[in-house]
């Protein structure tokens, strides 16, 4: 099955699963810390929250992260 048709059938699952696909995609790949716990990553997306709603940090709409993002893997 060549990637482009893997891509199609991956949009017609749920948002809730294909984050949960990419998440196990993601701890698949190398550079991954073996020392990363779920609690670490879970404390640290409640703390970046919390400077979310605080206001101390201020976020950036979807596509311009999306823009940004490409723009780094095409380097």
């Amino acid at each position: 099955m060549k990637l482009s048709e893997i891509g199609i059938e991956v949009m017609k699952l749920s948002e809730g699963d294909r984050a949960d696909l990419a998440a196990m995609i993601l701890d698949s790949l190398g550079g991954a810390d073996p020392n990363d716990s779920d609690e670490d990553s879970l404390t640290e997306a409640i703390r970046r929250g919390d400077e979310l709603w605080s206001g101390a940090v201020k976020g950036i709409p979807e596509e311009e992260f999306m823009r940004e993002i490409r723009a780094m893997r095409a380097k």
